[in-house]
């Protein structure tokens, strides 16, 4: 079934029911394998065809690269760490405390998401090792 004619069948359903296609926020984003150039159409205006983004806090890549996804990680775990700097040198707060604090907050960010990843174990190691650095 071709995609414009999918998009309309969804339209048409989703009306029956009080639900409407917002235009403005749709995206495509094609595999690499997809042959149709035809130009999708939703509530009349053209979707835009892109090659990532964002869909609930995560990035998703026509090519199915990860790197931006990680790179966007890595960045939120080192905000949560610097927010957490009063905390890294407080004297009052044990070791056994601070690392608790930071695999339940800082590493729990960085790896949010990362069992969709398409890494090998060495790939995600390497990651998060180049992540620890950062911090």
């Amino acid at each position: 079934m071709c995609m414009q004619l999918m998009t309309e069948k969804v339209e048409k359903i989703s009306g029956r029911v009080g639900l409407r296609m917002n235009a403005g926020k749709c995206r495509i984003m094609v595999s690499n394998n997809w042959e149709d150039s035809t130009v999708i159409t939703a509530e009349g205006t053209n979707v835009e065809v892109v090659e990532d983004f964002s869909y609930l806090g995560s990035y998703l890549s026509r090519t199915g690269n990860c790197d931006k996804e990680c790179m966007i990680r890595i960045r939120k775990a080192a905000s949560v760490f610097g927010r957490l700097v009063n905390i890294w040198k407080s004297k009052n707060i044990s070791l056994s405390v601070k690392i608790r604090l930071y695999e339940s907050l800082v590493i729990s960010t960085l790896l949010f998401g990362a069992e969709s990843w398409p890494l090998s174990v060495t790939q995600i190691n390497e990651k998060i090792e180049a992540a620890h650095h950062m911090f």
